[in-house]
């Protein structure tokens, strides 16, 4: 993903800044996806229309499910889930990302005692990192901000229950870690969900698809760690939930773990 060059510039060295192609100062605070100079002219894919790309969205008996047992037991969330089997395709932040934040807002809420919308969650879950993929970001625009905007389109298509879409634009709106938190407490037990993906062992192997996608690496692995650094020391705090916190504390030691094997490996950090 282009806008990840953002990402890196706030954490490498200049030398590093200069290889990636941003100056400092041009970005914000690290993000997964903060606004920078996109490589291709702003605007964005027009808003996509589910009969267009040819997504079934008639009844079946058959309920299926995905690869972790989220069940797609209505025409919608068939439509929903084709939609992001093409679209949503990303090593950071696709299929994979949205199914985990699904499965762990679950564990988060039994653990804090929070009654979830399955519907809303299905939703938010498979859309709320579209706008910030190639193809559907707009320069200037955070990607929450563009993924609701999708997602209002694709769902009120889809046949989802509209009236329930107010919550999943709150999810969507408030699911990123550098903007203010969401008061719903499912849009904070999913923001915790989508925090606790940046640590652990999960965590470094999504940062290290980031930082080495072609455009953004200065041929080594220095930008990676030091995201990994930055992460390991701030992202627990961006918790909300306790139940977060606790889990947070785990991944965090994982990852730090990682690091230190990481600096002895590479001799200090010298042949990274």
């Amino acid at each position: 993903m282009k806008t990840t060059l953002c990402l890196l510039v706030l954490i490498c060295s200049s030398q590093a800044m200069a290889a990636i192609g941003c100056l400092p100062g041009q970005c914000e605070l690290p993000k997964p996806r903060p606004t920078c100079p996109p490589s291709r002219p702003s605007g964005g894919r027009p808003i996509p229309q589910l009969a267009s790309l040819e997504i079934n969205l008639v009844d079946s008996n058959e309920i299926k499910a995905t690869p972790t047992g989220i069940l797609i037991d209505s025409s919608w969330k068939n439509a929903i889930y084709d939609f992001a089997k093409k679209n949503v395709r990303h090593p950071s932040w696709g299929l994979s990302h949205a199914e985990r934040n699904y499965q762990v807002t679950k564990i988060l809420a039994e653990k804090e005692k929070v009654e979830l919308d399955l519907d809303v969650l299905f939703a938010a879950s498979f859309l709320h990192d579209l706008g910030g993929l190639k193809g559907y970001e707009v320069e200037g625009v955070d990607h929450a901000v563009r993924s609701a905007e999708l997602a209002q389109n694709l769902l009120n298509e889809a046949g989802f229950p509209m009236e329930k879409w107010a919550l999943v634009k709150e999810i969507i709106l408030g699911h990123t870690y550098y903007t203010a938190a969401p008061t719903n407490k499912a849009a904070q037990l999913f923001r915790d969900a989508d925090v606790l993906d940046f640590l652990g062992n999960i965590g470094v192997t999504r940062i290290l698809a980031i930082t080495q996608e072609e455009g953004t690496s200065d041929s080594t692995l220095n930008p990676t760690v030091g995201i990994l650094n930055t992460f390991a020391k701030s992202m627990a705090e961006k918790c909300i939930s306790e139940s977060c916190k606790e889990i947070a504390k785990g991944r965090q030691e994982e990852l730090l773990l990682f690091l230190r094997s990481l600096n002895k490996e590479s001799f200090n950090g010298k042949a990274l």
